[in-house]
């Protein structure tokens, strides 16, 4: 039985919280299903990072009342931990400059301003905030308008995090061996493509009888399906020695609920992203990251000749448009090459 769950009887049904967070958890269905395991473990993942209550509640309808309310919202507990990080911080830096101005007068303007102080990707991180903020003051009525929706996004430079290379994942394995925490940490997060806020989450109860590893991702609510036990895709035979290397590697962190459980407890996704970044570095790889493994097995999939609804079924995303620039660039690539196995008939991807 999972622990730390808060049960209450309303009427004729009995409403689950996580008892650390105050996290709604799943109705009307078992505790032992994998979406209420996934909600479960998300939270406790998150238990150490939730944002401590206001000991000062501050005056009604400032800019500080709304940051204090937006962290107290009940959908702040659905957000991912880190996500739920960078809002704190910039929710409590503008509280810190501008806390006692009353948000119905603050402007698109003055948000604007506010904004313009930073980096572009720290001011794009910023105006989520402040939507944020607003929202929150819409659902209190404390205004009637949004300015901030008004802004848009400024452009960045930054490519995102660096995709990992065949090159980079073959000197990864040949420096950490099969038998080692940090190769089971990085063969989970190399196969499924998950973020590691999911990652830490994944265990045998999201297999299906099908042998399909499905879960829900706690960034986008998109359900990602990864092939585990049963035959692979035509496109992805050749992968069959890479799967069996997962496996392999997991089974060095056996007898825990999750994959990667560490003393009985859910392994933080902090802690995984260190363990990868700092295994990378020590085989000459200091720019690569868990998030990059994401974009090569998504790129793997693409240049193997998966079609863009694969590629949305593995990654879970929801849009065509969020994979339209993987295959896109795969179908590039094969204009001159062909496909992976088509060139080879086997994959350097193991």
């Amino acid at each position: 039985m999972l622990r730390g769950i808060r049960r209450q009887k309303r009427g004729e049904r009995i409403v689950r919280y996580h008892r650390a967070t105050g996290v709604r958890l799943p109705d009307d269905i078992p505790e032992t299903h994998p979406d209420f395991v996934t909600a479960w473990a998300m939270a406790e993942a998150s238990a150490k990072t939730m944002p401590k209550p206001a000991k000062t509640m501050g005056a009604k309808g400032t800019i500080a009342y709304a940051v204090m309310r937006m962290k107290a919202a009940p959908s702040w507990g659905e957000v991912s931990a880190n996500y739920r990080k960078r809002l704190t911080r910039h929710g409590d830096q503008i509280a810190q400059s501008y806390g006692t101005v009353r948000i119905k007068i603050v402007t698109r303007r003055n948000i604007e301003d506010d904004i313009a102080r930073l980096t572009p990707d720290v001011g794009n991180e910023r105006l989520k905030a402040w939507r944020w903020l607003f929202k929150q003051a819409m659902d209190d009525g404390e205004t009637v308008a949004d300015p901030s929706q008004g802004i848009r996004k400024r452009t960045t430079k930054s490519e995102g995090f660096l995709v990992w290379t065949d090159e980079d994942v073959a000197a990864f394995r040949a420096r950490w061996k099969i038998g080692t925490v940090a190769r089971a940490c990085f063969e989970l997060v190399c196969w499924t493509g998950a973020r590691t806020n999911d990652a830490v989450t994944l265990s045998r109860s999201h297999i299906g009888s099908d042998g399909v590893l499905t879960f829900r991702q706690s960034k986008t609510g998109g359900l990602a399906h990864v092939p585990w036990t049963c035959a692979l895709p035509e496109w992805a035979e050749a992968w069959s020695a890479e799967r069996d290397q997962v496996m392999q590697a997991l089974q060095c962190l056996s007898g825990g609920f999750t994959f990667l459980e560490v003393n009985g407890r859910v392994r933080g996704f902090k802690g995984l992203g260190k363990i990868i970044a700092s295994g990378a570095r020590s085989c000459g790889l200091a720019e690569k990251t868990a998030h990059g493994l994401r974009k090569y097995r998504l790129t793997a999939i693409a240049e193997a000749g998966g079609s863009t609804h694969a590629l949305m079924a593995w990654g879970g995303h929801k849009t065509l448009e969020e994979v339209a620039h993987y295959t896109r660039a795969a179908e590039m690539k094969r204009l001159i090459s062909g496909t992976e196995q088509k060139r080879t008939g086997v994959s350097t991807r193991s």
